[in-house]
């Protein structure tokens, strides 16, 4: 899946081995104001992209299992709802609750936070390798690496063809994974700062700081982007592109055509032909960096 200035695309492997693509359009909160100023456009980033994943998620699961039935609108609103109750459960209140079992009731609260923060960063590295492991995930992972080898060869100005893609490399500063560490190491620093409260005040007060902390995720992954060569912001952005060997796989051609497929779709649909290069592949994943000033992203 990749989104542009103006349309986002899909490209799905069928079971007969064709490939389908979409292309539909994108009404973007990044386009209005006050959702561009800093801060805010990272929490519309943050909120877009997982819409859309989730959209392209259900369509490309339809289109892969034609033939075995689709899964209805209820089943799909009790997949959000469970997927937020993990989300919650096992990043905001497991670390915690974990924490006050670790730490006595004697211990700052200064090093209490930072015990938490160390708990929450190892439950998410452990979550990353434990869906890594499963067969199934790893075929995905393989199509995430090649998108970033699809975005490679727009940023250098290459032919969008699968052998050229096929020698560029899985990881990419803007991807998701690399936004969501920084989130996490976000949570460690911040939360270390607050008090100690109730267990149930303290996962209130956490979830309250997400969307706070990730705008200034996607303000700093950004500014990493336009400073690349610098190295500081090289430094900075050194554990998300190291993570992502959990999150991206070296892929095949037939994963790369998808990819490809896709980007060439949208560059098309959007009249960018090669002139898209110099803007292209501000993503996040699939995930998040970027808005409509900054081009396509995977």
């Amino acid at each position: 899946m990749f989104r542009g200035r103006k349309r986002w695309s899909l490209a799905v492997r069928r079971p007969d081995g064709s490939i389908h693509v979409e292309v539909h359009p994108l009404d973007s909160l990044l386009d209005k104001r006050p959702w561009r100023m800093p801060l805010l456009r990272g929490l519309a980033a943050l909120w877009e992209n997982l819409k859309l994943g989730w959209k392209a998620l259900t369509l490309s699961a339809d289109l892969a299992l034609e033939g075995e039935g689709e899964m209805g609108g209820i089943g799909r609103a009790i997949t959000v709802v469970l997927a937020v109750a993990l989300v919650v459960g096992l990043f905001v209140f497991l670390p915690t609750w974990i924490a006050s079992h670790l730490v006595s009731r004697e211990t700052s609260t200064f090093l209490f936070n930072l015990v938490e923060g160390a708990v929450r960063l190892a439950v998410f590295v452990a979550y990353l390798v434990a869906i890594s492991l499963s067969g199934e995930m790893r075929r995905i992972l393989r199509y995430h690496g090649a998108e970033h080898q699809s975005i490679h060869l727009l940023e250098k100005g290459l032919p969008l063809e699968a052998e050229h893609a096929l020698k560029q490399g899985t990881d990419h500063l803007r991807c998701g994974t690399s936004f969501l560490l920084l989130l996490v190491f976000l949570t460690v620093v911040v939360y270390s700062l607050l008090g100690r409260p109730a267990l149930w005040l303290r996962v209130l007060e956490r979830v309250a700081l997400i969307p706070l902390l990730a705008g200034m995720s996607y303000e700093i992954i950004k500014a990493a982007d336009r400073r690349r060569e610098s190295p500081f912001w090289r430094a900075l952005a050194a554990p998300g592109l190291a993570l992502q060997r959990l999150t991206t796989r070296r892929p095949g051609r037939e994963e790369v055509e998808v990819a490809l497929a896709a980007l060439k779709s949208l560059l098309g649909s959007e009249g960018e032909g090669r002139e898209g290069s110099e803007d292209g592949g501000r993503m996040t994943g699939e995930l998040l960096t970027g808005g409509t000033e900054d081009g396509l992203r995977g």
